[in-house]
C-alpha cells in the first residue's frame, strides 16, 4: 500500500534544455530513495516508469510513512526557455500545482514536503517559482496569500532547494572581445531571458521603510531605484518574497563547477567575488574518497620558486593546449584525421555556422516575444480579472493594407502597452514581502550568529545500509586571507556585488551550503556536472557527483 504522504521533488533543466538533460539525476534520485517518476514525465529508453515503480515496491523505504515522487518538468523545453525566468517559472508553477492535484486525486495522498532542484537557468527559475508559490500560500509556513484559490488541500513543508551550475549573478564578463560580443548578442537575441541573464532588464521596484542606517553595505543607487531592479537582483532582495520563500527551506545546497565551466563560471555559480582556481598550480584539493569529483576542501599554497628551462617554457607556450578550443584539433569531438580536415575547413564553415546560429536565435527570439505577449494576456485573465473581450486588448488579426482590412496569418491577441505596464506592476506588487518588520530585524542581525529555533523534519532511516542518507557536508573554502595572492580579475558589476552580498548573508540565508565539483580534464564541465548525456564518456565523469548528491538528499 502506498504511503499517504508524498515528498514531491521538482527538477528543472537549463537554457535551450529539455528534461532529457536532467533525466539521469531524476531517475538516480528516485531509485536511491525508492521513489516514483511522475506519469507526466517522459523517460528515454531503457529507463521506464514501470521498472522504477517495481524497484520502489521492493525498496526498504516502501514501508515508510512518506514516499518520493519526482517531477522532471517538461513545460519549458527548448526555445520556451527564451520567454524569461519569470514566465518560465509561472509555467513551472502550473505544472507543480497540476502534479499536486494528481497526487491528491489519483493516489489519494497529500504532498507533505516539496523540494526544488534547478540546473543552470533552472536554478533561477525555481527561485522565482518559490517566491510565487509562497505568495500563493502554498507552503505550510506561508504568512502570505495573494488571495489566489488553490485547487488542492496539500500545504507542504519547504524541504530543500538545490541549484546546480546556476548563474546566480547573471552572466559574468571576462573583459575579452569574445565576452563583449557574446553579451551584445545574448542581450538582443535570447529573448526576455537574455536581457535578464545580462542584467539588462529593469522594473522591479520595491518601496522600503528601511532607513539609511539600516541599509546594508551595498546600498541601491538612486538611479537603480528610479528604474527599478533587474529580475536577478530582485531574486536576492529581501524586500521581495523570493528571499522570504528561500528562508523557509531547511536545506539550500549550491553546487558549482570549480573549473572548466565555459557556460556558468565559478564566481556566478558559487556567488563568490573572486575565483581562486585561476591559480591552478597553487590549489591543493582534498577530494571525497567515495566521490572524487566532489571537493571536500581546498587551500591556496605558496608558489614554489623553481626555475623552468627556457626551451621548456617556449614549448609550453607553443603547445596546442594553449590554443582556443576552436583552433585546437585535439579538442574536436571527431577522430584523427577528420579533426584536422575540420580545422582546414573552419575558415569557410565558421562564418556560415555563425550566420545560421544568429538567424536561428533571432527567429526563436521573435517567436518567444509573441509567446510572452500571449502569456501576459492569459495571466491578466486568470489573475487580474481581465476579460478576453476587454477593450484594452488589441487583436492583430485585422491589418490595413491599401486602405482595406485584411486578415493576418497571425491571430495573436495582445495587450496594449499601458495595460501591460499596469499588469507588470501588479505582478511585482504581489511578490513584495509583506512583513517589513522581519526585513528590518534581519538587517539588524547582520554579523550575528543565527540560531535555528525549529529543527527540520527528520527523514526515516531505511533498514538497508545501502540507502542511508549521508552527511551533507559543505566544501571547506580556503581562508580569505590567502586570496591576497590572486591575480587581478575582471571586476564584477555593482549589481552583482549586491546580489552576492545578500546571498552570502548568514543572517538572511544561514542554511546555504556550497559544494564544489572539480573536473580538470574535460572541455566544458557544465554538461558533465549533471551527466547531460549518459552515453558520452566525458559526461560519465559526473556520475559520481550525482551519486553523492542523491545520497545526501533527505527523503
Amino acid at each position: 500500500m502506498l504511503a499517504g504522504s508524498v515528498h514531491l521533488v521538482v527538477i528543472h533543466h537549463g537554457l535551450w534544455g529539455s528534461p532529457a538533460n536532467t533525466e539521469y539525476l531524476a531517475t538516480t534520485l528516485a531509485k536511491y530513495h525508492g521513489g516514483l517518476i511522475s506519469p507526466h514525465c517522459t523517460l528515454t529508453p531503457p529507463e521506464c516508469a514501470s521498472t522504477i515503480s517495481a524497484l520502489a515496491s521492493t525498496h526498504p523505504n516502501s514501508t515508510n510513512h512518506i514516499r518520493m515522487v519526482v517531477l522532471n518538468s517538461e513545460v519549458n523545453s527548448g526555445d520556451h526557455t527564451y520567454d524569461g525566468i519569470d514566465w518560465c517559472a509561472e509555467r513551472l508553477i502550473k505544472d507543480v500545482y497540476r502534479e499536486v492535484e494528481r497526487i491528491e486525486q489519483d493516489e489519494n495522498a497529500k504532498v507533505a514536503k516539496l523540494s526544488l532542484i534547478g540546473y543552470s537557468l533552472g536554478g533561477l527559475v525555481i527561485r522565482y517559482a518559490a517566491g510565487v508559490m509562497y505568495s500563493d500560500g502554498l507552503f505550510a509556513e506561508s504568512k502570505c496569500n495573494t488571495g489566489k484559490k488553490l485547487m488542492f488541500t496539500s500545504r507542504p513543508v519547504a524541504a530543500s532547494m538545490s541549484t546546480i551550475a546556476t548563474p546566480h549573478l547573471g552572466v559574468t564578463l571576462t573583459g575579452s572581445m569574445f565576452s563583449k560580443v557574446a553579451a551584445a548578442v545574448g542581450r538582443s537575441n535570447l529573448g526576455r531571458t537574455g536581457k535578464q541573464l545580462y542584467l539588462a532588464d529593469r522594473g522591479w521596484k520595491a518601496d522600503s521603510h528601511l532607513s539609511t542606517q539600516e541599509t546594508p553595505k551595498h546600498a541601491h543607487a538612486q538611479s537603480d531605484e528610479d528604474e527599478g531592479l533587474c529580475l536577478i537582483e530582485a531574486l536576492s532582495d529581501p524586500r521581495f518574497n523570493f528571499i522570504t520563500a528561500m528562508r523557509l527551506f531547511s536545506r539550500i545546497d549550491v553546487y558549482a563547477n570549480a573549473v572548466a565551466d565555459l557556460t556558468v563560471s565559478y564566481r556566478t555559480a558559487a556567488f563568490e567575488a573572486h575565483d581562486p582556481f585561476v591559480l591552478a598550480d597553487q590549489i591543493h584539493l582534498v577530494r571525497d574518497p567515495d566521490h572524487p569529483p566532489l571537493v571536500v576542501s581546498f587551500s591556496i599554497t605558496k608558489p614554489c620558486n623553481k626555475t623552468t628551462p627556457f626551451w621548456s617554457t617556449l614549448a609550453a607556450k607553443l603547445s596546442p593546449n594553449n590554443l582556443p578550443w576552436m583552433l585546437n584539433p585535439q579538442r574536436f569531438p571527431i577522430r584523427f584525421p577528420l579533426n584536422y580536415v575540420a580545422l582546414l575547413c573552419l575558415p569557410v564553415v565558421l562564418p556560415v555556422m555563425v550566420g545560421l546560429v544568429l538567424h536561428k536565435l533571432r527567429s526563436d527570439s521573435r517567436v518567444s516575444n509573441r509567446r510572452v505577449e500571449e502569456f501576459e494576456r492569459l495571466w491578466a485573465v486568470e489573475n487580474a480579472g481581465l476579460s478576453g473581450k476587454d477593450p484594452v486588448i488589441q487583436d492583430d488579426s485585422l491589418n490595413r493594407k491599401n486602405g482595406k482590412k485584411e486578415k493576418s496569418v497571425s491571430t495573436l491577441v495582445k495587450l496594449d502597452a499601458a495595460t501591460r505596464g499596469e499588469l507588470e506592476r501588479k505582478r511585482v506588487a504581489n511578490l513584495l514581502a509583506t512583513v517589513e518588520a522581519e526585513v528590518e530585524e534581519t538587517f539588524r542581525e547582520v554579523g550575528e550568529d543565527y540560531v535555528r529555533t525549529s529543527a527540520p523534519m527528520a527523514s526515516p532511516a531505511p533498514s538497508d545500509s545501502r540507502y542511508i542518507t549521508k552527511t551533507n557536508d559543505a566544501t571547506t573554502f580556503a581562508p580569505r586571507s590567502s586570496y591576497a595572492s590572486l591575480p587581478e580579475q575582471q571586476p564584477l558589476l555593482p549589481t552583482q556585488h549586491r546580489i552576492l552580498s545578500n546571498l552570502n548573508n548568514a543572517s538572511l540565508l544561514p542554511q546555504v551550503k556550497k559544494h564544489l565539483a572539480h573536473f580538470p580534464d574535460v572541455l566544458n564541465s557544465h554538461a558533465v556536472i549533471i551527466v547531460r548525456t549518459p552515453t558520452m564518456d566525458a559526461h560519465k565523469k559526473g556520475m559520481q557527483l550525482i551519486k553523492a548528491f542523491v545520497q545526501r538528499f533527505e527523503l
